[in-house]
């Protein structure tokens, strides 16, 4: 027995039609392309004595999306709300479709998927993908 792409269709009600869902994963500046994307970004890491840094995944903590986005301000102009609903999406679906082994990061990739609204991707196909790639690779 498996999961198909129908089953995905119907538990998740995520769309199978559409644009695929391509999204490089190379992770290379990053904090500059969230700095460009949203105004701020989670602080780097610090060097150690040695020089290297300590492996991070590239994205963001889920305390740091909460400390940062938690409250949409009253007042916000559609340009903020966007942007605070840009990362609810991207807290939900890193927490739900697309969750990582550690249960505490949101993966930049998944963000940078969600920088324009209007694109119909295809998410149920990317989410059996990403599940099928973890079952393989766990």
């Amino acid at each position: 027995m498996t999961v198909t792409l129908e089953d995905v269709s119907m538990i998740t009600a995520l769309p199978i039609e559409g644009k695929p869902l391509c999204i490089s994963t190379d992770s290379e500046g990053w904090w500059q392309q969230m700095e460009a994307l949203i105004g701020m970004s989670p602080q780097e890491p610090e060097v150690e004595d040695g020089g290297k840094k300590d492996r991070v995944l590239a994205g963001a903590t889920f305390t740091w999306i909460a400390a940062n986005f938690a409250h949409c301000p009253e007042d916000a102009d559609d340009e903020v709300i966007q942007r605070y609903a840009r990362f609810y999406m991207w807290y939900v679906i890193s927490r739900t479709i697309f969750a990582d082994g550690t249960g505490k990061n949101a993966p930049w990739m998944w963000l940078k998927s969600l920088t324009v609204f209007d694109n119909k991707f295809s998410w149920g196909s990317a989410a059996l993908a990403y599940l099928y790639w973890h079952v393989i690779n766990c």
